[in-house]
């Protein structure tokens, strides 16, 4: 099997992280420390210490890091503060012997389940109840205050193509599309599972909107100029589970290689605990051109690649095939772009207080397993006329059922032929002639 999740670094915290949004970029991770520290670690050099920021006076719920790649800005949540961090200006404080101190955008929210940065890094959405806040990065004050959802909300992300639209997802097993300049609503779904929602993400290429629930459920909305969403698609997790293990059974069958069987297989809940776009650091820069229809689901047992074009399963990275890591169930995904054609995972253990960082290359993704994904090849010259492969081509009579019983049928043909004035009787049978009459 091919080596396509590897696991860079692996902390033992403190505490259970596994309900908590914690933050990565291309260059940094962050988690919390002692409930009220804030530590970021490179992403590029293991052994770097971690930088440590304090501020907060209640226990951080939520972590994230801005979309710019510069300045590196974070933003941390607790019921107290909502703070932001200018990453190299509080290094370059700590190297001078100074206190890091970040700044104060937003005071007494409550319990802050998720953070968002629109793609300016100029505001930032905070989830805290059923409620999305909408705090500036300029003053400390919260410009919008999103109402409206009957449950808590559990996510909430800015368009890419228009800051000033919003789309939160909630408990209520509903989404919503805002107009942050107005607060209206452009577009409530209807209850889409008995489960709630957890994430959203959009592909700006597409216009699409994409949704996840607790059950393994996930819908592909298109969002117009109208600011009306249509759905394109709706994905099962654990039904494309399935049908791409039938696939790989039969590959494998063909391919002489025994697979494990489908039967011993364990099932298990799959929620949709985060989804990205399959792309590198340097796809986002502009760089390369890859395919876009890919996007990633970090569940509870693994990460699952899904191509959108066809709402098929690509392949599926399960912890359990990679023994040596230090996660066995996730409870938090946060996924990132890479550099060197990858992306990198912070994911939390669901049930020991532990964090690793993963790394998954893209190109191994694309690259046909072993006894899994076949490729076709096509002759240069037709097979020789003796060839097995002949046979196939050969046209197959009709075989006609055998009648029963002792019936013959006799049939009696006969021909006559008048020469001048007599008649010649001729058996087509037998080819018997006998005299006819005389005329």
């Amino acid at each position: 099997m091919a080596k396509m999740l590897t696991e860079k670094l692996s902390l033992t915290c403190d505490r259970l992280l596994s309900h908590r949004q914690l933050a990565c970029c291309y260059s940094y991770f962050s988690i919390p420390r002692h409930g009220k520290e804030v530590l970021v670690y490179s992403t590029k050099d293991g052994k770097q210490k971690p930088l440590v920021l304090t501020g907060h006076h209640g226990d951080i719920s939520a972590l994230t890091f801005g979309k710019r790649s510069s300045p590196v800005i974070l933003c941390s949540a607790s019921a107290d503060y909502v703070i932001v961090w200018d990453i190299e200006l509080c290094q370059k404080r700590t190297q001078e012997g100074k206190v890091a101190a970040g700044t104060v955008i937003g005071t007494l929210l409550g319990e802050v389940v998720h953070l968002s940065f629109c793609f300016s890094d100029a505001r930032v959405a905070a989830c805290t109840g059923a409620t999305a806040c909408i705090l500036s990065l300029k003053r400390p004050e919260t410009i919008r205050t999103l109402t409206g959802h009957l449950g808590p909300v559990t996510s909430a992300e800015f368009c890419p193509w228009n800051n000033d639209i919003l789309v939160t997802t909630s408990e209520d097993r509903t989404f919503r599309v805002w107009d942050l300049k107005t607060e209206a609503v452009f577009f409530q779904s209807f209850v889409l599972s008995a489960s709630p929602l957890l994430t959203a993400f959009f592909l700006e290429e597409h216009r699409h909107l994409i949704t996840g629930s607790t059950d393994g459920q996930v819908w592909c909305f298109s969002l117009s100029d109208d600011h009306k969403c249509h759905l394109v698609t709706k994905m099962d997790l654990e039904k494309m589970e399935k049908r791409h293990q039938m696939h790989q059974e039969s590959v494998s069958h063909q391919a002489g290689c025994v697979g494990k069987s489908s039967a011993d297989k364990v099932e298990t809940s799959k929620p949709v605990l985060k989804m990205a776009l399959c792309r590198p650091l340097s796809d986002i820069n502009g760089d390369q051109e890859n395919d876009n229809s890919w996007f990633c689901i970090g569940s509870s047992d693994g990460l699952y690649v899904v191509d959108l074009a066809t709402s098929e399963l690509v392949t599926a990275l399960y912890f359990k095939d990679y023994p040596k890591l230090s996660i066995a169930m996730a409870g938090s995904w946060t996924i990132s772009p890479g550099c060197d054609n990858s992306m990198l995972m912070l994911v939390s253990s669901l049930f020991t207080p532990c964090v690793v960082m993963l790394e998954v290359r893209l190109c191994d993704l694309r690259r046909p397993l072993a006894c899994g994904e076949g490729f076709s090849v096509f002759p240069s010259s037709p097979p020789l006329p003796n060839s097995p492969l002949n046979t196939e081509l050969k046209r197959k009579e009709p075989s006609h059922p055998k009648k029963k019983g002792k019936v013959s049928l006799f049939v009696f043909l006969w021909w006559t032929i008048r020469i001048t004035d007599k008649v010649y009787d001729w058996d087509l049978a037998t080819c018997n002639c006998s005299p006819g009459a005389t005329y």
